[in-house]
């Protein structure tokens, strides 16, 4: 499985992307395509490009918050319905320290979307290794010993909406 990556206002790209590379190598695939994305109103085309052609799309933003500036957009261009909070129901979150990136999933392609914080993405990495493996039948694995378990990671995100589960 090769990807595409966007960065999106982002300004640690270099970081970020070795970061994901190194990722994908564990389960021997990579970045086939990067853009650049320096207009609001280009993310939804260049998704739709990478999207012809690829069956998953990394998306790194700035994240002056605790979410990448990028996934309110995209869920709206993506029509996820978003709780009060501007949490997307029925997405998995990618939890890192003090970010949160989300790994949007359809029947045969997937988005990640991920903050513009390399620190950050160590930690949200190896829980969408596992779930892209899943999806798309890779074989390799993330080592990684402090990593969430999947399955705690989809209950957590459950949990953002429906607090008493």
């Amino acid at each position: 499985m090769n990807a595409g990556l966007i960065f999106y206002f982002a300004h640690r790209t270099l970081r970020c992307q070795n970061k994901i590379e190194e990722a994908l190598r564990f389960y021997g695939s990579g970045i086939a395509d990067v853009k650049i994305c320096a207009k609001k109103t280009d993310l939804s085309s260049t998704m739709a490009r990478l999207l012809r052609t690829l069956p998953a799309v990394f998306v790194v933003g700035d994240s002056p918050e605790s979410m990448p500036d990028c996934a309110p957009p995209l869920f709206k261009i993506l029509h996820i319905p978003v709780g009060r909070s501007g949490e997307p129901k029925g997405v998995l979150r990618l939890n890192g320290t003090d970010k949160t990136g989300y790994l949007i999933e359809s029947l045969n392609q997937a988005i990640v979307v991920l903050p513009d914080v390399p620190e950050e993405l160590s930690q949200m990495l190896p829980a969408a290794g596992e779930r892209l493996a899943l999806k798309f039948g890779l074989t390799g694995d993330f080592p990684s010993d402090d990593r969430e378990p999947f399955e705690e990671m989809i209950e957590n995100s459950m949990k953002t909406f429906n607090p008493g589960v």
